[in-house]
Protein backbone atom coordinates (compact mmCIF):
# COMPACT_ATOMS: atom_id res chain seq x y z
CA UNK A 1 0.00 0.00 0.00
CA UNK A 2 3.09 2.18 -0.83
CA UNK A 3 1.65 5.72 -2.19
CA UNK A 4 3.36 9.01 -2.85
CA UNK A 5 5.64 10.42 -0.77
CA UNK A 6 6.76 9.73 2.82
CA UNK A 7 4.12 11.85 4.60
CA UNK A 8 1.11 11.26 2.18
CA UNK A 9 2.11 7.22 2.67
CA UNK A 10 2.01 7.54 6.62
CA UNK A 11 -1.04 9.75 6.28
CA UNK A 12 -2.69 6.42 4.50
CA UNK A 13 -1.37 4.04 6.99
CA UNK A 14 -2.63 5.98 9.79
CA UNK A 15 -5.85 6.16 8.23
CA UNK A 16 -5.59 2.20 7.48
CA UNK A 17 -4.99 1.61 11.15
CA UNK A 18 -7.77 3.45 12.72
CA UNK A 19 -10.44 1.61 10.49
CA UNK A 20 -9.03 -2.01 10.73
CA UNK A 21 -8.46 -1.22 14.87
CA UNK A 22 -12.05 0.07 15.25
CA UNK A 23 -13.51 -2.73 12.83
CA UNK A 24 -11.65 -5.03 14.72
CA UNK A 25 -13.14 -3.74 17.75
CA UNK A 26 -16.79 -4.24 16.70
CA UNK A 27 -16.30 -7.86 15.07
CA UNK A 28 -15.71 -7.24 11.76
CA UNK A 29 -12.23 -7.89 10.48
CA UNK A 30 -9.67 -10.24 11.54
CA UNK A 31 -11.48 -12.23 13.28
CA UNK A 32 -11.28 -16.44 14.10
CA UNK A 33 -14.38 -18.47 13.65
CA UNK A 34 -14.55 -21.26 16.39
CA UNK A 35 -16.71 -23.99 14.93
CA UNK A 36 -15.68 -27.24 15.48
CA UNK A 37 -17.34 -28.46 11.80
CA UNK A 38 -18.61 -25.46 9.25
CA UNK A 39 -22.06 -26.48 8.03
CA UNK A 40 -22.07 -23.70 5.33
CA UNK A 41 -24.25 -21.03 6.20
CA UNK A 42 -23.28 -20.16 10.00
CA UNK A 43 -20.32 -19.19 11.55
CA UNK A 44 -19.28 -18.88 15.17
CA UNK A 45 -17.46 -15.72 16.35
CA UNK A 46 -16.50 -14.83 20.33
CA UNK A 47 -19.22 -17.70 21.40
CA UNK A 48 -22.09 -15.99 18.82
CA UNK A 49 -23.32 -17.82 16.17
CA UNK A 50 -24.12 -15.91 12.78
CA UNK A 51 -25.34 -16.17 9.62
CA UNK A 52 -22.49 -16.06 7.42
CA UNK A 53 -23.40 -13.48 4.48
CA UNK A 54 -19.66 -12.72 4.09
CA UNK A 55 -18.31 -15.55 1.97
CA UNK A 56 -17.40 -15.90 -1.71
CA UNK A 57 -18.69 -19.94 -1.62
CA UNK A 58 -21.21 -19.05 -3.98
CA UNK A 59 -21.82 -22.25 -5.23
CA UNK A 60 -22.28 -23.96 -1.54
CA UNK A 61 -19.43 -26.49 -2.61
CA UNK A 62 -16.73 -26.22 0.01
CA UNK A 63 -18.83 -28.38 2.33
CA UNK A 64 -19.73 -30.72 0.03
CA UNK A 65 -19.14 -34.23 1.06
CA UNK A 66 -17.83 -35.05 -2.42
CA UNK A 67 -15.21 -32.58 -2.30
CA UNK A 68 -14.01 -33.38 1.15
CA UNK A 69 -13.77 -37.49 0.16
CA UNK A 70 -11.64 -36.25 -3.03
CA UNK A 71 -9.53 -34.54 -0.59
CA UNK A 72 -9.44 -36.93 1.85
CA UNK A 73 -8.32 -40.08 -1.08
CA UNK A 74 -6.05 -37.46 -2.34
CA UNK A 75 -3.77 -36.95 1.07
CA UNK A 76 -3.96 -40.88 1.79
CA UNK A 77 -2.24 -41.19 -1.67
CA UNK A 78 0.30 -38.13 -1.76
CA UNK A 79 0.02 -36.93 1.40
CA UNK A 80 -0.50 -33.25 2.80
CA UNK A 81 2.05 -31.91 0.62
CA UNK A 82 4.05 -32.84 -2.77
CA UNK A 83 7.37 -31.82 -2.04
CA UNK A 84 8.50 -30.57 -5.61
CA UNK A 85 8.44 -27.69 -7.51
CA UNK A 86 6.15 -28.33 -11.14
CA UNK A 87 9.16 -27.63 -12.87
CA UNK A 88 10.32 -31.31 -12.06
CA UNK A 89 7.40 -33.28 -11.21
CA UNK A 90 3.77 -33.04 -9.82
CA UNK A 91 0.59 -35.36 -9.11
CA UNK A 92 -0.96 -36.60 -11.92
CA UNK A 93 -4.18 -34.90 -10.71
CA UNK A 94 -2.40 -31.72 -12.28
CA UNK A 95 -3.36 -33.32 -15.47
CA UNK A 96 -7.10 -34.70 -14.26
CA UNK A 97 -8.04 -30.86 -13.30
CA UNK A 98 -6.56 -29.12 -16.25
CA UNK A 99 -7.92 -31.30 -18.53
CA UNK A 100 -11.40 -31.02 -16.52
CA UNK A 101 -11.03 -27.34 -16.72
CA UNK A 102 -10.14 -26.87 -20.47
CA UNK A 103 -13.71 -28.61 -21.42
CA UNK A 104 -15.35 -26.04 -18.87
CA UNK A 105 -13.87 -23.32 -20.06
CA UNK A 106 -13.37 -24.26 -24.01
CA UNK A 107 -9.45 -23.12 -23.88
CA UNK A 108 -6.18 -23.95 -22.82
CA UNK A 109 -5.86 -24.38 -19.34
CA UNK A 110 -2.60 -23.72 -16.75
CA UNK A 111 -2.93 -23.92 -12.70
CA UNK A 112 -1.01 -21.57 -10.54
CA UNK A 113 -1.77 -21.70 -7.05
CA UNK A 114 -3.61 -18.54 -6.83
CA UNK A 115 -4.85 -16.13 -8.63
CA UNK A 116 -2.62 -13.57 -7.70
CA UNK A 117 0.42 -15.57 -8.73
CA UNK A 118 -1.68 -16.25 -11.63
CA UNK A 119 -1.20 -12.40 -12.79
CA UNK A 120 2.35 -12.54 -11.80
CA UNK A 121 2.76 -15.15 -13.52
CA UNK A 122 1.29 -14.42 -16.95
CA UNK A 123 1.16 -10.32 -17.33
CA UNK A 124 4.75 -10.04 -16.91
CA UNK A 125 5.10 -12.62 -19.59
CA UNK A 126 3.10 -11.93 -22.48
CA UNK A 127 3.08 -7.67 -22.38
CA UNK A 128 5.69 -7.24 -25.25
CA UNK A 129 8.20 -4.43 -24.70
CA UNK A 130 5.94 -1.73 -26.97
CA UNK A 131 3.42 -2.23 -25.28
CA UNK A 132 1.03 0.30 -22.90
CA UNK A 133 -1.16 -1.43 -20.23
CA UNK A 134 -4.66 0.22 -19.29
CA UNK A 135 -6.56 -1.09 -16.19
CA UNK A 136 -9.58 -0.52 -14.52
CA UNK A 137 -9.30 1.70 -11.39
CA UNK A 138 -11.46 -0.59 -9.74
CA UNK A 139 -9.61 -4.43 -10.95
CA UNK A 140 -8.68 -6.15 -8.22
CA UNK A 141 -5.51 -5.41 -6.16
CA UNK A 142 -4.00 -8.70 -7.00
CA UNK A 143 -4.21 -7.24 -10.89
CA UNK A 144 -2.87 -4.12 -9.95
CA UNK A 145 -0.01 -5.62 -8.05
CA UNK A 146 1.34 -7.29 -11.31
CA UNK A 147 0.78 -4.22 -12.90
CA UNK A 148 3.78 -3.04 -10.55
CA UNK A 149 5.74 -5.26 -12.31
CA UNK A 150 5.35 -4.09 -15.88
CA UNK A 151 5.77 -0.56 -14.80
CA UNK A 152 9.38 -1.79 -13.17
CA UNK A 153 10.27 -2.55 -16.84
CA UNK A 154 8.95 0.42 -18.30
CA UNK A 155 6.06 -0.56 -19.58
CA UNK A 156 3.37 2.65 -19.08
CA UNK A 157 0.49 1.71 -17.03
CA UNK A 158 -2.69 4.25 -17.34
CA UNK A 159 -5.62 3.78 -15.15
CA UNK A 160 -9.51 4.46 -16.29
CA UNK A 161 -12.47 5.53 -14.75
CA UNK A 162 -14.51 2.26 -13.63
CA UNK A 163 -16.09 0.63 -16.25
CA UNK A 164 -16.60 3.99 -17.98
CA UNK A 165 -17.04 3.19 -21.55
CA UNK A 166 -16.08 6.33 -22.88
CA UNK A 167 -13.52 6.78 -21.58
CA UNK A 168 -12.01 3.28 -22.60
CA UNK A 169 -13.05 3.41 -26.25
CA UNK A 170 -11.26 7.03 -26.42
CA UNK A 171 -8.14 5.49 -24.35
CA UNK A 172 -8.24 1.85 -26.70
CA UNK A 173 -8.30 3.82 -30.11
CA UNK A 174 -5.60 6.46 -29.31
CA UNK A 175 -2.79 4.08 -27.56
CA UNK A 176 -3.57 1.52 -30.45
CA UNK A 177 -2.65 4.23 -32.64
CA UNK A 178 1.17 4.22 -31.15
CA UNK A 179 1.70 0.61 -29.41
CA UNK A 180 2.22 -2.55 -30.95
CA UNK A 181 0.23 -3.68 -28.31
CA UNK A 182 -2.77 -2.30 -26.01
CA UNK A 183 -3.68 -4.49 -23.23
CA UNK A 184 -6.92 -3.94 -21.29
CA UNK A 185 -7.14 -5.07 -17.56
CA UNK A 186 -10.36 -5.94 -15.68
CA UNK A 187 -12.45 -7.73 -13.76
CA UNK A 188 -14.91 -10.09 -14.50
CA UNK A 189 -16.90 -9.16 -11.65
CA UNK A 190 -15.58 -6.49 -9.00
CA UNK A 191 -15.11 -8.22 -5.41
CA UNK A 192 -16.79 -4.87 -3.78
CA UNK A 193 -19.81 -3.48 -6.06
CA UNK A 194 -20.42 -6.65 -7.79
CA UNK A 195 -21.02 -4.64 -11.09
CA UNK A 196 -19.81 -6.23 -13.92
CA UNK A 197 -16.98 -5.62 -16.76
CA UNK A 198 -18.51 -4.24 -20.02
CA UNK A 199 -18.28 -7.32 -22.20
CA UNK A 200 -20.31 -6.46 -25.19
CA UNK A 201 -17.54 -3.25 -25.56
CA UNK A 202 -14.69 -5.67 -24.68
CA UNK A 203 -15.95 -7.57 -27.94
CA UNK A 204 -16.59 -4.90 -30.05
CA UNK A 205 -12.66 -3.18 -29.13
CA UNK A 206 -11.36 -6.47 -29.96
CA UNK A 207 -12.96 -6.99 -33.43
CA UNK A 208 -12.04 -3.16 -34.04
CA UNK A 209 -8.37 -2.76 -32.84
CA UNK A 210 -6.06 -5.90 -34.06
CA UNK A 211 -3.69 -4.43 -31.37
CA UNK A 212 -6.03 -4.98 -28.22
CA UNK A 213 -5.07 -7.64 -26.08
CA UNK A 214 -7.67 -8.32 -22.97
CA UNK A 215 -7.04 -9.74 -19.55
CA UNK A 216 -9.84 -10.38 -17.20
CA UNK A 217 -9.72 -11.79 -13.93
CA UNK A 218 -13.28 -12.92 -13.18
CA UNK A 219 -12.11 -15.07 -9.90
CA UNK A 220 -16.26 -14.21 -8.58
CA UNK A 221 -17.94 -14.60 -11.85
CA UNK A 222 -16.92 -18.37 -12.14
CA UNK A 223 -19.38 -21.22 -11.15
CA UNK A 224 -22.38 -19.99 -11.00
CA UNK A 225 -22.76 -18.11 -14.15
CA UNK A 226 -22.33 -19.57 -18.11
CA UNK A 227 -22.16 -22.91 -19.80
CA UNK A 228 -20.50 -25.10 -17.55
CA UNK A 229 -19.75 -22.32 -14.77
CA UNK A 230 -17.59 -21.06 -17.00
CA UNK A 231 -17.84 -17.64 -15.73
CA UNK A 232 -19.77 -14.25 -16.23
CA UNK A 233 -17.16 -13.21 -18.86
CA UNK A 234 -17.05 -16.37 -21.07
CA UNK A 235 -20.34 -16.92 -20.19
CA UNK A 236 -21.25 -13.72 -22.63
CA UNK A 237 -19.00 -13.95 -25.09
CA UNK A 238 -16.42 -17.10 -26.92
CA UNK A 239 -12.83 -16.93 -25.53
CA UNK A 240 -11.58 -14.70 -28.38
CA UNK A 241 -8.09 -15.59 -29.49
CA UNK A 242 -6.40 -11.92 -27.82
CA UNK A 243 -7.96 -12.50 -24.10
CA UNK A 244 -6.90 -14.47 -21.33
CA UNK A 245 -9.27 -15.11 -18.41
CA UNK A 246 -8.21 -15.71 -14.94
CA UNK A 247 -10.41 -17.66 -12.81
CA UNK A 248 -10.41 -19.23 -9.01
CA UNK A 249 -10.72 -22.50 -7.91
CA UNK A 250 -11.25 -21.41 -4.30
CA UNK A 251 -14.37 -19.43 -4.36
CA UNK A 252 -17.88 -21.10 -6.24
CA UNK A 253 -15.64 -23.81 -7.08
CA UNK A 254 -15.07 -24.79 -3.13
CA UNK A 255 -11.48 -26.12 -3.46
CA UNK A 256 -7.89 -24.21 -4.17
CA UNK A 257 -6.18 -23.27 -6.82
CA UNK A 258 -6.69 -20.64 -10.17
CA UNK A 259 -6.93 -21.33 -14.04
CA UNK A 260 -5.34 -19.09 -16.28
CA UNK A 261 -7.08 -19.35 -20.12
CA UNK A 262 -5.98 -19.15 -23.13
CA UNK A 263 -7.19 -19.35 -26.69
CA UNK A 264 -3.54 -20.29 -27.78
CA UNK A 265 -2.17 -22.91 -26.35
CA UNK A 266 1.20 -22.14 -27.22
CA UNK A 267 1.10 -19.11 -25.35
CA UNK A 268 -0.42 -20.99 -22.80
CA UNK A 269 2.41 -23.57 -22.44
CA UNK A 270 4.76 -20.73 -22.87
CA UNK A 271 3.79 -19.15 -19.37
CA UNK A 272 3.66 -22.46 -17.76
CA UNK A 273 7.18 -23.14 -18.85
CA UNK A 274 8.69 -19.60 -18.73
CA UNK A 275 7.09 -17.53 -15.85
CA UNK A 276 8.76 -17.52 -12.92
CA UNK A 277 5.82 -17.93 -10.11
CA UNK A 278 5.41 -21.31 -11.70
CA UNK A 279 8.70 -22.74 -11.86
CA UNK A 280 9.53 -21.33 -7.89
CA UNK A 281 6.42 -20.71 -6.10
CA UNK A 282 4.97 -24.12 -4.76
CA UNK A 283 2.23 -26.84 -5.96
CA UNK A 284 -1.21 -27.32 -5.22
CA UNK A 285 -1.64 -29.39 -2.01
CA UNK A 286 -2.91 -32.95 -2.70
CA UNK A 287 -6.13 -32.32 -0.62
CA UNK A 288 -6.98 -28.89 -2.95
CA UNK A 289 -6.31 -30.70 -6.38
CA UNK A 290 -8.72 -33.84 -5.60
CA UNK A 291 -11.53 -31.46 -3.94
CA UNK A 292 -11.17 -29.24 -7.51
CA UNK A 293 -11.47 -32.48 -9.80
CA UNK A 294 -14.49 -33.18 -7.72
CA UNK A 295 -15.59 -29.32 -7.91
CA UNK A 296 -15.04 -29.19 -12.04
CA UNK A 297 -16.52 -32.86 -12.55
CA UNK A 298 -19.99 -31.19 -10.49
CA UNK A 299 -19.67 -28.03 -12.88
CA UNK A 300 -19.61 -30.04 -15.99
CA UNK A 301 -22.69 -32.28 -14.72
CA UNK A 302 -26.52 -32.09 -15.26
CA UNK A 303 -26.55 -30.25 -11.74
CA UNK A 304 -24.77 -27.21 -12.51
CA UNK A 305 -27.45 -26.16 -14.02
CA UNK A 306 -29.96 -26.12 -11.40
CA UNK A 307 -27.18 -24.60 -8.85
CA UNK A 308 -27.31 -21.98 -11.77
CA UNK A 309 -30.92 -21.14 -12.08
CA UNK A 310 -30.89 -21.28 -7.88
CA UNK A 311 -28.60 -18.55 -7.77
CA UNK A 312 -29.97 -16.77 -9.95
CA UNK A 313 -33.61 -16.89 -8.23
CA UNK A 314 -32.03 -15.08 -5.08
CA UNK A 315 -29.82 -12.20 -7.10
CA UNK A 316 -33.36 -11.66 -8.74
CA UNK A 317 -34.99 -11.86 -4.84
CA UNK A 318 -32.60 -9.29 -3.64
CA UNK A 319 -32.65 -6.90 -6.53
CA UNK A 320 -36.27 -6.70 -5.85
CA UNK A 321 -36.41 -6.31 -1.98
CA UNK A 322 -33.39 -3.86 -2.17
CA UNK A 323 -35.47 -1.56 -4.13
CA UNK A 324 -38.68 -2.21 -1.96
CA UNK A 325 -36.81 -1.51 0.95
CA UNK A 326 -34.39 1.34 -0.09
CA UNK A 327 -30.82 0.03 0.26
CA UNK A 328 -28.35 2.07 -1.15
CA UNK A 329 -27.05 -0.61 -3.62
CA UNK A 330 -23.68 0.44 -5.24
CA UNK A 331 -24.97 -1.03 -8.62
CA UNK A 332 -28.56 -3.83 -9.04
CA UNK A 333 -25.94 -5.84 -11.54
CA UNK A 334 -26.74 -9.71 -11.88
CA UNK A 335 -24.60 -11.18 -9.40
CA UNK A 336 -24.76 -12.44 -5.75
CA UNK A 337 -22.67 -9.62 -4.70
CA UNK A 338 -23.96 -6.70 -3.08
CA UNK A 339 -22.53 -3.48 -2.09
CA UNK A 340 -24.52 -1.45 0.70
CA UNK A 341 -22.83 1.87 0.59
CA UNK A 342 -23.39 4.12 3.94
CA UNK A 343 -20.27 7.12 4.13
CA UNK A 344 -18.58 6.96 6.94
CA UNK A 345 -16.72 4.61 8.01
CA UNK A 346 -17.90 4.84 11.66
CA UNK A 347 -21.30 4.72 10.32
CA UNK A 348 -20.76 1.41 8.69
CA UNK A 349 -18.98 -0.11 11.54
CA UNK A 350 -21.89 0.76 13.61
CA UNK A 351 -23.98 -0.38 11.59
CA UNK A 352 -22.04 -3.61 10.94
CA UNK A 353 -21.75 -3.96 14.51
CA UNK A 354 -25.40 -4.29 15.03
CA UNK A 355 -26.37 -6.63 12.32
CA UNK A 356 -23.78 -8.61 14.17
CA UNK A 357 -25.88 -8.30 17.32
CA UNK A 358 -29.13 -9.56 15.32
CA UNK A 359 -27.41 -12.60 13.95
CA UNK A 360 -25.71 -11.41 10.56
CA UNK A 361 -22.01 -11.84 9.83
CA UNK A 362 -21.42 -9.18 6.85
CA UNK A 363 -18.25 -7.92 5.28
CA UNK A 364 -17.25 -4.49 6.23
CA UNK A 365 -16.25 -2.67 3.25
CA UNK A 366 -13.68 0.37 3.54
CA UNK A 367 -10.73 2.17 2.45
CA UNK A 368 -8.64 0.94 0.66
CA UNK A 369 -10.61 -1.50 -0.78
CA UNK A 370 -13.27 1.20 -1.33
CA UNK A 371 -12.43 5.03 -1.58
CA UNK A 372 -12.55 7.23 1.90
CA UNK A 373 -16.12 8.26 2.16
CA UNK A 374 -17.45 5.36 0.59
CA UNK A 375 -17.23 2.48 3.00
CA UNK A 376 -20.45 0.20 3.40
CA UNK A 377 -20.99 -3.54 3.70
CA UNK A 378 -20.59 -5.81 1.12
CA UNK A 379 -22.83 -9.04 1.58
CA UNK A 380 -22.86 -12.31 -0.90
CA UNK A 381 -25.78 -14.77 -0.87
CA UNK A 382 -25.00 -18.64 -1.50
CA UNK A 383 -26.71 -22.33 -2.16
CA UNK A 384 -26.09 -22.37 1.76
CA UNK A 385 -29.22 -19.59 2.24
CA UNK A 386 -32.71 -20.20 1.98
CA UNK A 387 -34.86 -17.07 1.09
CA UNK A 388 -36.42 -16.83 4.19
CA UNK A 389 -32.57 -15.81 5.52
CA UNK A 390 -31.90 -13.80 2.68
CA UNK A 391 -35.43 -11.45 3.38
CA UNK A 392 -35.00 -11.64 6.77
CA UNK A 393 -31.30 -10.07 6.60
CA UNK A 394 -32.24 -7.80 4.16
CA UNK A 395 -35.35 -6.09 6.30
CA UNK A 396 -32.49 -5.57 9.27
CA UNK A 397 -30.00 -4.41 7.19
CA UNK A 398 -32.48 -1.82 5.70
CA UNK A 399 -33.47 -1.28 9.33
CA UNK A 400 -30.13 -0.58 10.68
CA UNK A 401 -28.74 1.34 7.92
CA UNK A 402 -31.39 3.80 8.17
CA UNK A 403 -31.80 4.07 12.05
CA UNK A 404 -27.84 4.73 12.12
CA UNK A 405 -27.20 7.40 9.43
CA UNK A 406 -30.40 8.14 8.52
CA UNK A 407 -30.60 10.78 5.43
CA UNK A 408 -27.13 11.03 5.30
CA UNK A 409 -26.41 8.05 3.42
CA UNK A 410 -24.38 8.85 0.17
CA UNK A 411 -24.94 7.08 -2.81
CA UNK A 412 -22.30 5.59 -5.79
CA UNK A 413 -24.07 8.17 -8.29
CA UNK A 414 -24.27 11.35 -5.88
CA UNK A 415 -22.84 14.36 -7.36
CA UNK A 416 -18.70 14.84 -6.89
CA UNK A 417 -19.26 18.26 -4.54
CA UNK A 418 -20.93 16.00 -1.84
CA UNK A 419 -18.62 13.31 -1.99
CA UNK A 420 -15.93 16.27 -1.31
CA UNK A 421 -17.04 18.32 1.21
CA UNK A 422 -17.73 14.71 3.04
CA UNK A 423 -13.92 14.07 2.56
CA UNK A 424 -13.00 17.27 3.90
CA UNK A 425 -15.15 17.32 7.04
CA UNK A 426 -14.07 13.50 7.73
CA UNK A 427 -10.88 13.31 7.07
CA UNK A 428 -8.84 16.53 7.66
CA UNK A 429 -5.14 16.22 8.95
CA UNK A 430 -6.58 17.14 12.86
CA UNK A 431 -8.82 14.04 12.25
CA UNK A 432 -6.12 12.02 11.72
CA UNK A 433 -3.85 12.73 14.55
Amino acid sequence: MRSGSAAQHERILRVFERFVESAHEAGLVRMRVEDEVLDGDAITIDGRRLTNFGTCAYSGLNTDPRLKQAAIAAIERFGPVFSSSAAYTSVDLYTTLEQGLAEMFGGSVIVPTTTTLGHLSCLPLVVGPNSTVLIDIQAHSSVHLATQVLRSTGIEVSALPHNDVEALETAVAQACQEHDQVWYLADGVYSMLGDVAPVETIRRLLERHPELWVYIDDAHGVGWAGRHGRGVVLGQMDLHPRMIVAASLAKSLGAGGAALVFHDPELAARVQIAAGPMTFSGPLHPAELGAAVAAVEIMLSDEQPEMQRRIDQQIRLVARLGRELGLPFGAFAHTPIWFAQIGKHDDAVEVGRRMIEDGYFLNLASFPAVPLGQSGLRFTHTLFHDEEQIEAMLRTLARHIHGVVGERVIDLTDDAPAMVELLETEYDDAHLT
